[in-house]
């Protein structure tokens, strides 16, 4: 039989559990990472480009976003303010958008492989901190919200390395190109899985348009043994 203590620490730790489990994380950013100070229900945090709560309960919140910088006029730096809804047991990921709006743009399993800004210029709000041992993407590239994951294109790779013949992998990597958007980089990467350049050539031409990174395109050519095929993709994406 259980003592009316033990009966007690069950009860207790079930109950934390719960809420535990109902609890949910927020991180938030601008739209185009620039400084702002933010308010939290009676959470006041200082200056930054992006701003964490973590154990937040489930229902309706108070957020409010003030832009900061010498740029900004005094009459147009309160950029939101209102009521937000978090859903129980998420980690969501949200910016305020061009239009002044609060979006979230990702939801994941709560405390399951959390992201964070890294790079020059980061600064977290309330003290700036960072944390260098945890998965991270740059603040200051254009595919921060729609390139593929690293967990997903991981297993693509392993989808294409897996299969014998290259055409099949052709197709198998068409497809995917067409439902997701990867970066030069990943892109140079994939093709080194080809040897045939009229393969990759193919791959390069069908990708550019779901390349989010476009600017970095030229990373791309690396991956090709012949000028003649550089030239052909060059021309193709100038529409010569």
């Amino acid at each position: 039989m259980f003592s009316k203590v033990s009966f007690a620490a069950i009860l207790i730790a079930l109950l934390f559990t719960s809420i535990y489990s109902q609890s949910s994380y927020l991180q938030l950013s601008l739209f185009d990472d620039g400084d702002f100070s933010v308010t939290f229900d009676n959470a006041q945090l200082s200056t930054g480009n992006y701003a964490e709560f973590d154990n937040i309960s489930p229902g309706e919140h108070s957020l409010k976003v003030v832009r900061e910088g010498a740029n900004v006029l005094p009459q147009a730096n309160v950029i939101f303010e209102g009521k937000i809804k978090i859903p129980a047991g998420l980690d969501l990921y949200a910016v305020i958008d061009e239009y002044n709006a609060f979006a979230i743009y990702k939801k994941k399993a709560y405390g399951m492989r959390r992201f964070f800004p890294s790079g020059e210029g980061v600064k977290k709000c309330g003290d700036g901190s960072s944390d260098n041992n945890k998965e991270t993407y740059s603040t200051n590239d254009e595919c921060r919200y729609k390139v593929m994951k690293k967990e997903d294109f991981s297993d693509l790779k392993k989808s294409v390395n897996n299969r014998s013949f290259e055409t099949s992998n052709v197709a198998v990597l068409k497809s995917a190109i067409d439902a997701n958007y990867l970066t030069s980089e990943q892109l140079k990467e994939l093709l080194g899985y080809f040897t045939f350049e009229s393969n990759k050539l193919e791959i390069a031409k069908h990708a550019y348009k779901k390349i989010c990174d476009q600017k970095n395109f030229f990373k791309v050519y690396e991956a090709f043994t012949f000028d003649s095929s550089i030239e052909e993709l060059k021309n193709y994406i100038s529409g010569k």
